[in-house]
């Protein structure tokens, strides 16, 4: 799993564990503005978080993947963004933000209560900068789905996410192929990129029988990562900070 900044994530990762560990949060009026910080872990559908959370809080998922998104009044539901090992979430930075989090694996992550903007400035610059950079990632993608959904093809659109995802974990191509395990259903899928479950489907097999990627037991294989990227436009430069 590729961690934006790996070298500063695991300076930040031994400084929280320190830190719990050590009970240091929360005694004394250095530390007032941390306490509470709490280490979580989830099994794979646990709610990590309904739409309607009173919580205020930044998360760090230490590893796993998480599904945030939007539930609607007719059941339905938008995934706004699969957040993976070494991203930040921000649970109700303010009231109309709110966004139901659900653990598609396996899930631990940090957790600092309160609201980013009321004790960002009391943690060490390292992981002020952490946070603030993994808010500006979550931001260029939600930027770039926004522009799947709104102007790319179904091909595009499914092929697209999943070139982003192999970017995101990390994927290095063995001979042109490489391959990612992808918990992610076809209904996931779906509603990530505003598509129906049979359409998704079709899409998939319309791009493994083209020889682009398949999608099958819960692994996600490219034969030519490279070609599927010229051929859906692909760009990953939006991810340009995962690289840092």
């Amino acid at each position: 799993m590729l961690v934006n900044g790996a070298g500063n994530f695991r300076e930040i990762l031994h400084y929280l564990e320190a830190e719990t560990a050590t009970g240091l949060l929360g005694l004394g009026a250095r530390n007032a503005g941390r306490a509470g910080i709490r280490k979580r872990v989830y099994s794979g559908g646990d709610r990590i978080a309904d739409s309607d959370d009173p919580r205020r809080a930044v998360m760090l998922i230490i590893s796993g993947w998480v599904s945030c998104g939007k539930e609607l009044t007719d059941g339905s539901r938008t995934v706004v963004d699969f957040s993976l090992t070494g991203d930040v979430i921000t649970l109700g930075s303010t009231e109309w933000s709110r966004e139901a989090m659900t653990a598609l694996t396996s899930v631990t992550l940090f957790e600092f209560p309160g609201a980013i903007y009321e004790n960002l400035s009391t943690f060490p610059q390292h992981v002020r900068e952490f946070i603030l950079k993994g808010m500006a990632r979550r931001y260029a993608r939600t930027a770039e789905h926004f522009v799947s959904i709104s102007r790319r093809g179904a091909v595009e659109r499914v092929a697209h996410l999943l070139l982003e995802l192999s970017h995101r974990v990390g994927v290095r191509e063995n001979g042109g192929t490489a391959c990612f395990s992808c918990p992610l259903t076809q209904v996931d899928l779906g509603d990530a990129l505003g598509l129906s479950v049979v359409h998704v489907n079709r899409v998939l097999r319309k791009l493994r029988e083209g020889g682009y990627v398949s999608f099958r037991g819960g692994v996600v294989e490219f034969p030519d990562r490279q070609r599927l990227s010229e051929m859906v436009g692909f760009d990953g430069s939006y991810l340009a900070l995962n690289a840092e």
